[in-house]
């Protein structure tokens, strides 16, 4: 019975240890750039059982989004909106395994609008940011990198090879000039460090960004790796992790 007690409350207290949840700032943009009865902007608070992890996480989130100097989020956000901040949202793609994951997503709108992505990966142990270089081990790096490489380019090779602008709606200006920001901006460099985890995946984020004008037109790839294939990249201590 003792020992049946010390394993329920060892379940217990890993379960409660990695309960995560979020308190939201929600603000509506400046009406002339974006006229909406409903919060469009929706800032996050990670809470968890662990203040000083809290802390931790939420200064980073807010030092990323928000800038060092910024010393209150609300307060912030509500100058970004003055400025030209019209949505924001986050979603949560992993909180399992002590590790939450999410993406926070923005739109600003001058002279046209724009978005950016930002990638968090926080160990729920200790509040501290996970780098890809953290999960992937230092002799596998660079394997690990090729593959990725490969990928990137055999996507953006089919993606020039694929598109059909047989029905003339397109100016071949205009496609000359994507295949350009392709061959001159993309398919020549890999960038690992952006990522996001899901339950059963690793995403590396590098997208090929068009400019504005095109930015229609820019590729739609995906560059993401099953748990399983990732084991021998890992290093242990993930391995063990998401091996399970």
């Amino acid at each position: 019975m003792k020992y049946l007690l010390l394993f329920l409350f060892s379940v217990y207290h890993i379960t409660y240890a990695q309960t995560v949840g979020f308190k939201e700032i929600k603000l509506k943009p400046r009406p002339e750039l974006y006229n909406t009865k409903v919060p469009t902007i929706i800032y996050p608070i990670v809470v968890t059982n662990n203040p000083p992890v809290d802390k931790q996480i939420n200064d980073q989130i807010k030092n990323e989004i928000l800038g060092e100097e910024a010393v209150n989020a609300r307060q912030t956000l509500k100058e970004r909106i003055r400025e030209d901040l019209t949505d924001m949202d986050y979603e949560v793609t992993l909180r399992n395994y002590g590790i939450l994951s999410l993406t926070i997503n923005e739109v600003g709108c001058g002279a046209y609008c724009s978005s950016s992505n930002t990638y968090f990966n926080f160990d729920l142990k200790t509040g501290k940011s996970l780098s890809i270089y953290d999960l992937v081990a230092e002799n596998m790096i660079d394997s690990f990198t090729k593959i990725v490489f490969t990928d990137k380019v055999n996507a953006l090779k089919k993606y020039k090879e694929e598109s059909d602008y047989s029905d003339n709606t397109i100016d071949s200006a205009t496609i000359n000039w994507a295949v350009e920001q392709v061959n001159e901006n993309c398919i020549g460099t890999v960038k690992i460090e952006n990522f996001s985890l899901s339950k059963d995946t690793i995403e590396i984020m590098d997208p090929c960004e068009f400019p504005h004008a095109i930015r229609a037109m820019e590729p739609d790839y995906k560059l993401r790796y099953s748990y399983r294939f990732m084991l021998p990249f890992l290093k242990p201590k993930y391995r063990r992790l998401f091996g399970k």
